[in-house]
């Protein structure tokens, strides 16, 4: 027996203890409270409970070890069990659902959303906690209020600290409660804190919490607003906060990760204009973009909306829509964080509650769901990825429709894409790039014997997993060969990979996806990708036009060899390049023994000479 209205809320926080606490007996609850294993048992064997909220630690032991313990005794196992998750590490909601728990939370929170939480997750009998009114950052009156003497009108501080302007993108992710993260890009930073392009605001003297990289990982610092800064002369467009960081070990660790990448941004730009090497191209050109040929033509001065999909007129919208499924549950999968979006929706971590193992969701965006020719690509793409049942391609689990929102449920790979290894490491060695490209251009092989087209070859779309096994992911614009016509639709792919025939609107087949392939390894091969440019049709013509720098001359490790075959994958007129994958890997397979018997002669050569 059971009965809804009572808690055992565990945590071994005193006064958090009793605050909650209160907050959820106003609300209508019969709490009882404990903070250890030994207390919160003796409240077991006393009380008929409907729930138990339990922190991640306890004063004796792990969150997870009581889990674990409930779930084994029989007369115990059946009571719902939700786990509160640290901020700073979501990934724990995976574990706690490994260990049995029904639902998470995401702390700190205010007790209020706490409260709200609990009840959307277990109702009272015949009551609805109302959630706190949420009151506009802004202001009564729609206007951004002056908060400091010191601050000029357009949003600027006069300040002491000396702000450092950045010279590379460093992206950031920031929130106001910790289950919400918005991202962010740093635009000056400084000693006591940093001005923050993000569509989150917050009026001055809001707490914030920012998620920044560090090399040992990630980490969370908190600050508060400052200031916010409207059409900033340091802003690319929209509005800016000002927010001041507490000091911290973390904060510290961050400061001297900016400088060191501050330091080589330099020393790299001004390599860069010594030797006349092309223009860093904006991040936004690795988009997968839908435009028409006009609107290239219209605009040549500066880059489409990366968002690239007719009609998308604010971002805005599709980030809250993401954020605002995080914790929620879709059918038999719950969404548990983040990792990013694409061309057609955004790709979260999930927990499959009836199979009890990690997925990747992938939800129809906000502004295409409303369409049906984007619903009907978005089911297209997992009916193509159903089909495709092949050790190096992501595999497909469920599609769903919950209350409206159209996702499906697949294989969820922990690892990292081509492109962030080439970020990380500059370019690969010859051995194992020329590995992945086989691997690839089998997975490839496959699909194109299925009469299928990928359209959106790029280093992004291809993820080696902690196994160092190869993915190959993302087929939200693929198509079937058999009815593929002229690009009604207009350019699909990605502007530093696309292929010239794709932009030119003629009729596609797998030569289309060979020279993204090639313009993909080069990337890998070389470090740097084929051909650069500040618009999206200044790349794409030349794609169409130019030849891009011999591989040799822009990483002199890459064999003569490996340049010849890139070179053909990459020939402008499709009948010039490689016509299947299987003379690829034919050529490819051919250079991979000469490579590893050269290699192994040469480190047989320096044992050698290190003995005598």
């Amino acid at each position: 027996m059971t009965d809804q209205r009572n808690i055992l809320f565990i945590n071994r926080d005193k006064d958090f203890l009793e605050t909650l606490g209160g907050s959820l007996r106003q609300a209508g609850y019969c709490v009882t409270t404990a903070m250890d294993m030994r207390e919160a048992l003796s409240a077991l064997s006393s009380n008929f409970l409907g729930l138990i909220l339990c922190d991640n630690r306890l004063n004796d032991v792990s969150g997870h070890d009581f889990l674990r313990f409930l779930k084994n005794d029989p007369l115990r196992d059946k009571i719902p069990f939700i786990f509160c998750v640290p901020l700073n590490d979501q990934g724990r909601a995976i574990k706690a659902f490994k260990s049995g728990a029904d639902d998470f939370i995401v702390y700190p929170l205010e007790p209020d959303e706490i409260v709200s939480r609990v009840n959307e997750i277990y109702p009272l009998p015949g009551k609805q906690v109302e959630k706190p009114a949420v009151k506009p950052d802004n202001g009564n009156n729609g206007s951004i209020k002056k908060v400091n003497k010191d601050k000029e009108a357009d949003g600027r501080e006069r300040r002491n600290d000396k702000r450092t302007f950045l010279e590379e993108v460093v992206q950031v992710e920031v929130s106001r409660n910790g289950i919400l993260w918005v991202p962010g890009q740093i635009k000056n930073i400084s000693t006591k804190g940093m001005l923050l392009k993000t569509s989150m605001l917050g009026k001055a003297g809001v707490e914030v919490y920012v998620r920044i990289p560090l090399s040992s990982g990630t980490a969370v610092v908190k600050g508060c607003v400052k200031h916010i800064a409207f059409k900033n002369s340091n802003l690319s467009a929209g509005a800016g906060i000002g927010i001041e960081i507490e000091k911290s070990d973390q904060w510290n660790e961050f400061l001297q990760y900016i400088k060191s990448h501050i330091q080589k941004s330099k020393a790299e730009a001004a390599s860069a204009k010594e030797s006349l090497k092309t223009l860093e191209s904006p991040a936004s050109a690795e988009k997968t973009i839908i435009i028409t040929k006009n609107s290239l033509q219209a605009d040549n001065n500066k880059l489409p909306d990366p968002g690239t999909l007719p009609k998308n007129k604010s971002a805005s919208y599709n980030e809250r829509f993401y954020q605002s499924l995080l914790g929620k549950q879709l059918n038999n999968y719950k969404v548990v964080s983040f990792i990013g979006s694409g061309a057609m929706g955004g790709v979260f971590k999930g927990w499959d509650i009836a199979l009890e193992r990690p997925v990747a969701l992938k939800v129809i965006s906000y502004e295409l769901s409303a369409e049906e020719k984007f619903r009907e690509m978005f089911i297209r793409e997992a009916r193509f990825v159903s089909r495709l049942d092949h050790p190096n391609i992501a595999s497909i689990y469920h599609i769903g429709n919950e209350n409206h929102i159209l996702y499906f449920a697949m294989e969820f790979i922990e690892g990292f894409s081509l492109a962030e290894i080439i970020k990380r490491e500059a370019h690969l060695n010859t051995l194992k790039g020329l590995e992945y490209l086989i691997t690839i251009c089998e997975a490839l092989d496959f699909v194109s014997g299925q009469n299928i087209i990928h359209r959106d070859i790029k280093p992004a779309n291809i993820m080696i997993n902690t196994q160092d096994v190869v993915k190959l992911v993302d087929f939200g614009v693929a198509k079937n060969v058999d009815v593929i016509e002229n690009n009604k639709e207009g350019i699909v792919g990605s502007p530093h990979y696309i292929s010239p025939d794709a932009f030119e609107g003629r009729p596609l087949d797998q030569r289309s996806d060979i020279y993204s392939l090639g313009a993909s390894f080069y990337h890998a091969f070389t470090g740097f990708r084929p051909f650069e440019g500040t618009t999206f049709k200044e790349i794409i013509l030349k794609h169409m036009k130019e030849k891009p720098e011999p591989l040799k001359k822009r990483n002199t490790k890459v064999s003569g060899a490996i340049g010849k075959i890139i070179e053909k994958m990459m020939a402008k007129k499709p009948e010039d390049r490689y016509q299947d994958y299987s003379a690829i890997i034919k050529d490819l397979k051919a250079l991979q023994s000469k490579t590893s018997r050269f290699e192994k002669i040469k480190n047989a050569t320096l044992i050698f000479r290190s003995k005598k």
